[in-house]
């Protein structure tokens, strides 16, 4: 390839970037795109003139600079644009059609190619903070839909920003010019009027190869430093038909600077974390690390995230799970050791900014248990733990009471905490039916209640059968096992047939038998039947033992 590549590639890569308009010789001077050699020096002159004389001369033309351009900035346009290989690189990306154009091209494609650097420079313009550069009568851009109206204090909705239809009209029209040969014929035309020895058609086929790389970086170069990725990201995807490839090692290029810090810095951060050992050192250190992570890590995180699907080969999922661990973790060592207190806020904020991120499935899994866990700590120690702790002191002395023969004391005792065991049964079907466990240690709880006023009951029945049966409803209304059910019952159906009777609680009373007649009794001794019959039987039977013995001795 000729002498003319190497210039032509150093003139792209100096315009290459979100100021790929700004930089642009023919904007910074106001001198047409056809104009000849001479008209050029001219123009220069006229202006030196006038700096000379303290007078400002703005560059006329459809998209001047925004403000004044300094003598350094004009001095280096017009060095462009006295050198041909330079000059044809700039001629690209500014407006064709003008008054003393000589090319050969149809009228429509003159057009085209503005449309698409007019749309392309505003949206540029826009997003580098220049704000929208103003527009002629007739000229292009996009229009607000039809129906369409402005928002509060006179701003449009987000969906009808103008760069929005400025990025769309410069990616259609500059894909569709590229794939006019007629672009390049122009450019050709070009080179032949410009008639200098230093340039020849090899910057035609050195532009034509390396425009596709130089409008994405355009838009790559907004990535890093741009407000609203996400919105960026969209405008990236407008541009993929420059080939996935080239967008991608573009937008690499811009935030490779980015993914390394934020590399380092997760590292200094995790090392931090593993080197506190004491619950102490760990809060300070979590409450350190949590601060930075929010503050730069994660913002960074979302930005190479949104640009992540544009075949780059930097390892933002690995850099998204690795930020949402250490968070988790941050999460965790924030939050109390034990249950005396509830978990902090900004541990459940640390959490959901984790889940923000889209870490692999094993780091949600432990990043949700984890945040299922704060929870379930947080409404047991609200609603259940009030309830709960009471209650245990209240069993517990309830059963100190009985052991030292104090039933009256114990039943007032329980009969004191039903209230409670009332509450906390009605939030175990409510607010603690979800938590892990809870719902098991309540039934425990309350069935234990049931079988003290179950002996409660039983040790006051002799003297206060009425108290008793009272005590045995709350066991009957409070046990949760099958166990402790059947023996409540027994004993209350005890306690209800005695109370029928007007016994007192205590050993079964037998009941007398009718009267039986002597011939009754023999009769019922002979055959066996009588309870006493084998005591006569057996007292016969000794008796005629003791007197064959006497016989036979005799």
């Amino acid at each position: 390839m000729g002498g003319d590549a190497p210039v032509v590639r150093e003139r792209l890569r100096e315009l290459s970037g979100p100021e790929l308009y700004r930089r642009n010789a023919f904007r910074v001077t106001g001198a047409s795109t056809s104009a000849a050699r001479r008209t050029i020096v001219r123009r220069r002159q006229r202006i030196a003139t006038a700096a000379k004389a303290g007078v400002a001369v703005a560059p006329a033309g459809e998209l001047p600079l925004p403000g004044e351009v300094g003598s350094e900035e004009l001095r280096t346009a017009f060095e462009v644009l006295d050198h041909p290989q330079r000059r044809i690189v700039d001629e690209l990306f500014w407006f064709w059609d003008a008054p003393d154009a000589s090319c050969p091209c149809g009228p429509e494609l003159h057009r085209q190619h503005d449309e698409a650097v007019r749309a392309h420079a505003r949206a540029l313009d826009a997003e580098s903070g220049g704000g929208e550069a103003p527009r002629r009568r007739g000229a292009g851009g996009p229009k607000r839909p039809a129906g369409k109206k402005k928002g509060r204090g006179g701003q449009q909705r987000q969906a009808e920003r103008p760069e929005d239809g400025y990025w769309q009209t410069a990616a259609r029209l500059w894909r569709k010019l590229l794939g006019q040969p007629a672009v390049w014929a122009h450019l050709r035309h070009r080179v032949a009027a410009l008639d200098d020895k230093r340039l020849t058609e090899t910057a035609v086929t050195v532009l034509e190869a390396e425009v596709r790389r130089v409008l994405v970086s355009a838009v790559a170069g907004l990535a890093a430093r741009t407000k609203d990725p996400a919105r960026l990201a969209r405008y990236c995807e407008q541009w993929t038909w420059t080939g996935r490839g080239v967008l991608g090692e573009v937008l690499e290029e811009q935030l490779s600077p980015l993914y390394e810090s934020v590399e380092r810095e997760l590292r200094e951060t995790g090392e931090e974390l593993a080197g506190a050992f004491t619950e102490r050192d760990r809060k300070t250190a979590a409450t350190v690390a949590a601060g930075s992570l929010r503050a730069r890590v994660v913002p960074a995180v979302e930005r190479l995230g949104a640009f992540a699907g544009f075949g780059m080969s930097l390892g933002v999922g690995q850099l998204a799970d690795t930020t949402a661990l250490l968070l988790n973790n941050c999460a965790v060592a924030l939050s109390p050791a034990s249950d005396t207190a509830p978990p902090v806020r900004e541990s459940f904020d640390l959490l959901d900014l984790a889940l923000r991120l889209k870490p692999y499935e094993g780091t949600r899994r432990t990043i949700e248990e984890n945040r299922a866990r704060l929870d379930e700590a947080g409404v047991w120690l609200a609603k259940g733990k009030p309830a709960f702790d009471p209650l245990v002191t209240a069993l517990e002395t309830a059963a100190r009471r009985l052991d030292r023969n104090d039933a009256r004391g114990a039943a007032g005792t329980l009969e004191a905490a039903t209230p409670l065991l009332h509450e906390l049964r009605g939030l175990r079907r409510g607010a603690l039916a979800g938590l892990s466990g809870i719902p098991e240690a309540v039934d425990r709880l309350s069935d234990s209640a049931a079988i003290l006023f179950n002996n409660c009951a039983i040790a006051l029945a002799p003297g206060d059968s009425r108290r008793g049966l009272r005590l045995l409803e709350y066991a009957e209304e409070f046990c949760t096992t099958e166990e402790t059910r059947v023996r409540i019952t027994a004993n209350r159906l005890l306690l209800d047939r005695v109370g029928g009777l007007g016994l007192p609680y205590g050993p079964s009373y037998g009941v007398r038998p009718p009267r039986k007649s002597v011939r009754t009794h023999l009769e019922e001794i002979y055959y066996g039947t009588s309870p006493i019959a084998a005591k006569v039987w057996t007292s016969v039977v000794v008796l005629l033992i003791i007197g064959l013995v006497v016989v036979f001795s005799g």
